[in-house]
C-alpha cells in the first residue's frame, strides 16, 4: 500500500480517549439520571479488550480461499462509520456516526420500558441546530490504482446523520428528524449552499434505529428503512403527516415531493438492498437471513415492542424468508451481491455480515412461491476479533464487496450509558485473491449519451443503475429513439420509463422481470393494460401490489392474479391487502364488481381467503354502513358454504363481546342462516343476542355427552360476555371428575370472572380434582395469581398448609408479587424468599463455578442429556428442531461455552432477547395476565403465557401494558441436578 495512505496503518495510538457524556450532560431531570446511573446493560457491553491497530486486525481475517480482504480507509479519518454509497465519479462517500448515541443540544426527560428517549424539544435542523459531531467523508482514487489516495470531509456538524447519497445535482443527507437535500450543482462534493428540507419527522427515540439507508430507486424514488424502536410523523411540501410505529421500508419522490411507506414490518430494518430486478430485501436482527418486501405489504413485528401494523385490518403479516443453515442472530447488514468481480460463486448470492458473531455469510437465494427462501454456503469470513462490527454491506463501482465496520467491543444499545469507542471504525473490501480491482477515473455525469447506453449491459449493477440514474437526471430525452431501438431489456424499460417515454406497457414480454415492472409501472400511473393470465409468481405479486395502489374500477378484475398456487402465502394476503384498500373508499364500486362477475366469487381465493376477511373487517370497523355491507356480502350469494364464510368473519369480528344493535337487513340474514342451519352457530346467536340461545348454551355447557371442545368453545363465548349465569356450571366441571383437558378449557374462561366461587372450588377440591395432573395445577395456580383477590385466597391456602409451596413456578409466584399486597408479599417471603432475585449473586456464582468444576471433569451421556432437556427447557426452547417457540431457538447459539450457559441460566434477566420480552397488562377487568405478545392488531392482542395459553384481550378492555424486566425464563434451572445428571444435561446442550 503506499506511503500517502499511511493514514490507513495508525496504530493504537490513533485510539485516543472517547469524549463520551456524562448524565449530566444529557439528562433532563434527576429521574432520568438516575436512570442512566443505575439501569444496568444489556447485551454485548463495553470490556477491557484492547483494541487492534488496522493492519494486524487484517492479519486476523480468514477468508474464503478465492478471495482476498484490503483495508481501504480506518481511524482517524474513519470513526465509527455507519453508511457508504458512491456518487457519478466513483467517490466514495462515508456516513460516520460519531455524535451516537445523544443528540447535541437535547435533554432526555423520559425513558420508557424499552429505554426509548423522549426529549425537551425537536432539534432544528442543520445548520441551524445544535452542531453534532457526525460527518461526511468522501473518499476518491484519483490514479485508478484501486485504492484511495484522497479524502476530504465535506458536510461537518451534523447531528444523528445515518447516511448520505449523491444524485440530482444534490447531496441527500438523512439526518433526522430531518432528510436534507444540499445543493451541489458543480458536482464538487461539497455543498453549494443550506440545505432545503425535504422530509420533517422521523422518529428519534432510540438513535440505533433511525431511518438511514438511503438508495435511488430505478422507478426514480428515493428510498430507506426505518428502524424497529423508532416512530415517524413525516411530512413533505405535498403530503402531510405519515404515521408509523417502528420499522418499514419508505420513499420519497424528489419531484413530485410525495412520502409514502412502501412496505412495513421485518426485524430491526437497518439496512436496505434493492437488486438488479428491482426487488427490495432488509437484513434483520434475528435468525434469518432477512426479509423480502413486496409493494404495500405488512411483515412480522415485536408488537409488544414495535407496535401494531398502520393498517389495523390487515389480518396477516408476510414471515421472514425460511432459513436453512447457521441460525446465529443476527446478520443486520444486507447485501445481494452483483458485481460482476467476485465471479458466479457469488453472483445474485446474498452476503450478509453479522456483527454480533464476526463473521460474514453468503446465502443462496431460493424460489419460494412468490418469494424466497435462503440456504447458507461457505462463510465468506470470520475472524477471532471480536471488535469486528459491520454495520453496512454493499458493493462498489469496482465490483468489491465493501463493509462498513464500527469496530467496538461493545455492540448493544440497551444501556442508557454512551462509553462507545468513538475514535475506531474501518472500511473493508472483499475482492479476488488474484489481486485488487483497478477502476480508471470516470465521471458518468458528463458521459456521452453513447457511452450511458453502453453500460446498461455493464457486467457490475452499479454502473447499470447509475447510468439510467444520469440519463433521468439529465432528461437525456435524445436517447429515447436509441433506446427503443435496442432490445428490451429491463435496464432499457427503466431508462424509458424514467424519460416518460413508455407508449405501452409490456405485460406480454417474454422476461417475466419486465413483466413483472411494467405492472409496476401501472401502478404508479400509467396506462392500466388489460390483464390475462399470469402464471409467474412473482408478476402475481406485482399486480396484486399495483392493484392496492390503483383504483377499483381497473383494479378489481386484477385479485384473479392471486387465485393461484403459492406455497409461500403470499399471494393470498396481498389480494386481500388490495381488496381491503378499496372495501370503504370504494364500496359501490367493490359491490358492483361482485355482482358483475359471480364467478369471482366462486374461486378458491375468495372462498378460502377473502370471504372471511371482508365479512371481518366490515364488521369490526362498525357504524350503519358497514354493517349494512355484511348484510349485502350475504345478498350476493344462495351459496350456504360461502354465507358460512361470511358469518365466520361476523363472528370473529364480535369475539370477547356482544354484538351491537344490527341494521334489520343484517339481523335477517344471520337469523335465516341461523335457521336454516338447525339452530346455527350457537356462539353468533349468543353474540347476536338471540333470545333462546343463553339457554341453549347454558344447557351444552352442563352437557357431559356434549364434546369437550363444543363445551369450552361455549365457555368461553359466556365469559367474553360477561354472562354471570356461566359460573355455577363451570365451577360444577372444575369440581367434578373430569378430563384435565376440559378443566384447563374452562379455567382460561373462568378467569374471565371475578367470583370468589371460582378460587374456592379450585382449592377445596386441590388434592382430589386439581392437583394430580402438572399442567392443571400449573394454569390453576396461574389463573389463581391473576387476581389480588383470589391470590389472596391462594396464599391463605399455602400458609396453612393446604396447598404445597413446590407447587408453584417462579413465574406464578412473580405474577403474585405485581399485587404490591403486603399480605401476599409477607407470604412470598416466608415460602419462596430469594426465589425472585434475578441478578447476580454469590451463591449462584458459587454454584456455577461448582457446576463448571463439574463438566470439566468430561462430559456425559448425549441421549440421557435430552431427557433432563425435555424436562426442564422443552416447553418453552426449540434444540435441533425440537421444542416450543416462548423462548429463543438454541440451536444457533454459542452452545460449545460452557460460561454462555451457565450466565443464561442463573442470570437471565442480564440479557433478554429481542422478541422475547414479557410483557405484563392488566385489565379494567381486574385480571393481570403475563406472557409473551403473541399478536398484535386493530382489535387487541394476544398474550401467551408460559404454558403456551392464548389469551386475546380487547384493546378497550386493556387497563395498563408495559414490558417486563424480568426474563420469563426461571432461574434454578439446575436445583436437584446430581453431577451424572449435569454432565448428560450439558453433553446434549453441547452436541455438535
Amino acid at each position: 500500500m503506499k506511503s500517502r495512505l499511511l493514514f490507513l496503518a495508525l496504530g493504537a495510538s490513533a485510539l485516543a480517549a472517547d469524549p463520551n457524556p456524562k448524565a449530566d450532560d444529557i439528562a433532563g431531570n434527576e429521574a432520568v439520571k438516575k436512570i442512566m446511573e443505575t439501569r444496568p446493560g444489556r447485551g454485548v457491553m463495553r470490556d477491557d479488550t484492547p483494541p487492534t491497530p488496522p493492519q494486524e486486525a487484517l492479519k486476523k481475517f480468514k477468508t474464503r480461499s478465492d478471495v482476498a480482504i484490503d483495508l481501504m480507509a480506518s481511524e482517524p479519518v474513519v470513526e465509527q462509520p455507519l453508511y457508504v454509497s458512491w456518487d457519478s465519479k466513483g467517490r466514495m462517500w462515508v456516513t460516520q456516526y460519531r455524535q451516537y448515541q445523544f443528540p447535541a443540544g437535547l435533554k432526555i426527560i423520559s425513558y420508557d420500558q424499552h429505554l426509548r428517549a423522549k426529549f425537551d424539544k425537536v432539534p432544528l435542523p442543520p445548520p441551524r441546530g445544535e452542531k453534532g459531531a457526525d460527518k461526511i467523508t468522501v473518499f476518491e482514487d484519483t490514479d485508478g490504482d484501486g485504492f484511495f489516495d484522497k479524502h476530504e470531509d465535506v458536510i461537518t456538524g451534523l447531528n444523528i446523520a445515518s447516511a448520505a447519497l449523491h444524485g440530482m445535482g444534490r447531496i441527500w443527507v438523512l439526518n433526522p428528524p430531518y432528510l436534507l437535500s444540499y445543493p451541489d450543482a458543480d458536482f464538487d462534493a461539497k455543498p453549494d449552499g443550506d440545505p432545503e428540507v425535504e422530509l420533517s419527522g422521523f422518529g428519534l427515540e432510540d438513535t440505533h434505529s433511525v431511518a438511514t439507508n438511503l438508495q435511488w430507486g430505478m422507478d426514480g424514488w428515493l428510498y430507506g428503512a426505518n428502524g424497529s424502536t423508532t416512530t415517524g410523523n413525516v411530512s413533505s411540501a405535498n403530503t402531510k403527516n405519515v404515521k408509523w410505529e417502528g420499522q418499514c421500508i419508505w420513499r420519497y419522490h424528489p419531484r413530485k415531493k410525495t412520502f409514502e411507506i412502501y412496505a412495513e414490518g421485518g426485524g430491526n430494518t437497518f439496512s436496505l438492498d434493492i437488486d438488479s430486478k428491482g426487488r427490495i430485501f432488509s437484513g434483520t436482527n434475528g435468525a434469518t437471513r432477512g426479509m423480502h418486501y413486496e409493494q404495500g405489504s405488512y411483515g412480522i413485528k415485536g408488537w409488544g415492542k414495535h407496535g401494531p401494523l398502520t393498517n389495523p385490518y390487515a389480518f396477516g403479516w408476510f414471515e421472514h424468508m425460511k432459513h436453512e443453515g447457521d441460525n446465529k442472530r443476527f446478520p443486520q447488514a444486507f447485501t445481494v451481491y452483483e458485481g460482476g468481480l467476485l465471479g458466479s460463486a457469488y453472483e445474485g448470492k446474498i452476503i450478509a455480515p453479522n456483527a454480533l458473531h464476526n463473521l460474514v455469510y453468503v446465502s443462496e437465494r431460493i424460489a419460494d412461491g412468490s418469494t424466497f427462501r435462503t440456504k447458507d454456503e461457505e462463510q465468506l469470513i470470520t475472524t477471532t476479533d471480536r471488535w469486528f462490527r459491520p454495520v453496512w454491506a454493499g458493493v462498489g463501482p469496482d465490483g468489491g464487496f465493501y463493509m462498513a465496520d464500527w469496530y467496538d467491543t461493545r455492540l448493544s444499545h440497551v444501556s442508557p450509558v454512551d462509553d462507545w469507542h468513538k475514535t475506531s471504525g474501518r472500511i473493508y473490501r472483499v475482492r479476488p485473491a488474484s489481486g485488487a480491482p483497478k477502476l480508471k477515473p470516470f465521471d458518468l455525469s458528463k458521459a456521452s449519451g453513447e457511452e450511458l447506453l453502453g453500460y446498461l449491459s455493464h457486467t457490475n449493477e452499479w454502473f447499470r443503475k447509475q447510468a439510467i440514474h444520469e440519463i433521468a437526471w439529465r432528461n437525456m430525452t435524445e436517447l429515447v429513439p436509441k433506446l427503443k431501438a435496442m432490445p428490451l431489456t429491463l435496464e432499457t424499460l427503466w431508462a424509458l420509463d424514467a424519460l416518460n417515454a413508455v407508449e405501452a406497457v409490456p405485460i406480454n414480454h417474454s422476461d417475466p422481470y419486465i413483466r413483472r415492472w411494467a405492472w409496476k409501472m401501472a401502478g404508479e400511473g400509467q396506462a392500466l393494460p388489460t390483464f390475462r393470465e399470469e402464471k409467474n409468481l412473482e408478476v402475481c405479486a406485482q399486480i396484486l401490489a399495483s392493484a392496492k395502489k390503483l383504483p377499483s374500477a381497473g383494479a378489481l378484475f386484477l385479485l384473479r392474479a392471486g387465485d393461484i398456487e403459492d406455497e409461500s402465502g403470499h399471494l393470498p394476503l396481498l389480494a386481500w391487502w388490495a381488496l381491503e384498500s378499496k372495501a370503504e373508499k370504494e364500496r359501490e364500486t367493490v359491490f358492483k364488481y361482485f355482482k358483475a362477475d359471480p364467478a369471482f366469487l366462486q374461486t378458491k381465493l375468495f372462498r378460502e381467503h377473502l370471504a372471511e376477511k371482508l365479512a371481518k373487517r366490515y364488521a369490526i370497523a362498525g357504524g350503519e354502513e358497514n354493517l349494512n355491507s355484511c348484510a349485502d356480502l350475504f345478498a350476493l350469494t344462495n351459496d350456504e358454504a360461502l354465507r358460512g364464510k361470511f358469518i365466520a368473519g361476523i363472528a370473529s369480528a364480535f369475539e370477547g363481546a356482544e354484538m351491537p344493535k344490527l341494521p334489520d337487513s343484517l339481523t335477517k340474514a344471520l337469523n335465516d342462516y341461523m335457521a336454516k342451519q338447525s339452530g346455527g352457530d350457537l356462539t353468533l346467536a349468543l353474540r347476536s343476542g338471540n333470545a333462546d340461545a343463553l339457554k341453549n348454551a347454558l344447557k351444552l355447557l352442563s352437557d357431559t355427552k356434549a364434546s369437550n371442545t363444543a363445551r369450552i368453545a361455549i365457555a368461553k363465548t359466556l365469559a367474553e360476555l360477561g354472562k354471570q349465569e356461566a359460573v355455577m356450571p363451570m365451577v360444577g366441571i372444575l369440581k367434578a371428575t373430569n378430563p384435565p383437558s376440559l378443566k384447563r378449557g374452562m379455567l382460561q374462561a373462568a378467569a374471565k370472572f371475578d367470583d370468589k366461587r371460582i378460587p374456592e372450588a379450585l382449592l377445596l377440591g386441590w388434592e382430589g380434582q386439581i392437583a394430580g395432573d402438572k399442567a392443571l395445577r400449573e394454569d390453576a395456580l396461574r389463573v389463581m395469581a391473576g387476581r389480588k383477590e383470589w391470590a389472596q385466597i391462594l396464599v391463605s391456602f399455602v400458609n396453612d398448609w393446604k396447598v404445597p409451596v413446590k407447587h408453584f413456578t417462579i413465574d406464578i409466584v412473580r405474577q403474585l408479587s405485581l399485587h404490591k399486597d403486603a399480605d401476599i408479599d409477607a407470604a412470598i417471603d416466608k415460602h419462596w424468599r430469594g426465589l425472585l432475585v434475578t441478578g447476580p449473586t454469590p451463591e449462584k456464582k458459587k454454584e456455577a463455578e461448582r457446576i463448571k468444576a463439574v463438566l470439566k471433569t468430561g462430559l456425559g451421556d448425549a441421549d440421557k442429556g435430552k431427557l433432563q432437556f425435555m424436562a426442564r427447557c422443552f416447553i418453552c426452547h426449540k434444540l435441533f428442531n425440537e421444542g416450543g417457540t416462548i423462548g429463543p431457538d438454541l440451536t444457533g447459539y454459542d452452545r460449545a461455552n460452557v460460561d454462555f450457559w451457565l450466565d443464561n441460566m442463573f442470570t437471565p434477566s442480564l440479557e433478554i432477547r429481542e422478541g422475547f420480552g414479557a410483557y405484563i397488562v392488566k385489565t379494567k377487568g381486574g385480571q393481570i395476565l403475563t406472557g409473551l405478545i403473541d399478536a398484535q392488531d386493530g382489535i387487541g392482542i394476544v398474550i401467551k403465557d408460559m404454558a403456551n395459553n392464548k389469551t386475546p384481550v380487547k384493546q378497550a378492555d386493556i387497563e395498563k401494558m408495559e414490558a417486563s424486566p424480568i426474563s420469563l425464563m426461571p432461574e434454578g434451572l439446575t436445583t436437584g441436578m446430581s453431577d451424572a445428571d449435569l454432565k448428560d444435561f450439558f453433553a446434549y446442550l453441547m452436541k455438535k
